[in-house]
């Protein structure tokens, strides 16, 4: 199944949000075909529906996702998949958005795995890939952040997904060699179909509630 990609390019996490509702409930109520929004974040803080109170703040932008805070910023590649489940298994989407991670990290030699204790994308030790959504009338909100070429110090002033900011590094890192967000594009459009492929029986039997950003 082919679908289309939006490059938003660098945009304001506040006025993206309203823009991927906004396609949500177009998407879901049969109203226009589903789209997969690419975009770049200014620095923002987004907190899903698992973070503890007293980790919330001012700066801290509440959302309908799962998990808990996280950090968006420069050298970050968002990749919002609103379209409609191709399986109505949340457990299904979730493992297909970390395939899709896995597969683009591959495109830079990197041998990346599925989190083993959550939902996420990780090289080693170290998070490459945060995932985070919300599933209305069985259409996707939301999706998965890979970090590219990141400034990690903002990682340091929360707790990113529940986890020590020391677990957040980047593909730059991972490869040993300054990576560019287009050439994440690239693979991330090359990669896209993953995420609406036919279903695989083996891919299911998590449990729904494992998602971590």
């Amino acid at each position: 199944m082919t679908v289309e990609i939006e490059d938003l390019g660098r945009a304001d996490y506040t006025a993206t949000l309203e823009r991927m509702r906004i396609l949500h409930a177009r998407v879901a109520g049969g109203l226009e075909p589903g789209r997969v929004l690419l975009v770049e974040h200014d620095p923002v803080y987004t907190a899903g529906r698992a973070t503890p109170r007293e980790e919330l703040g001012p700066k801290v932008v509440p959302i309908e996702r799962g998990g808990k805070i996280t950090y968006h910023g420069p050298g970050q590649l968002v990749i919002y998949p609103i379209v409609e489940l191709p399986v109505r298994d949340a457990r299904d989407w979730l493992r297909r958005l970390e395939r899709f991670g896995v597969s683009v990290c591959s495109a830079f030699g990197i041998e990346a795995k599925a989190s083993v204790d959550g939902t996420g994308v990780f090289c080693g030790a170290h998070k490459i890939a945060s995932i985070g959504v919300a599933i209305k009338r069985w259409t996707n909100l939301h999706g998965i952040a890979i970090n590219v070429a990141m400034d990690r110090s903002p990682w340091f002033a929360v707790r990113p997904c529940g986890r020590p900011p020391e677990t957040m590094s980047d593909l730059s890192s991972a490869v040993g060699r300054p990576i560019t967000l287009d050439e994440v594009r690239l693979a991330v459009r090359e990669r896209v179909e993953i995420l609406m492929a036919p279903a695989q029986a083996t891919d299911r039997g998590r449990s729904p509630e494992a998602r971590n950003p």
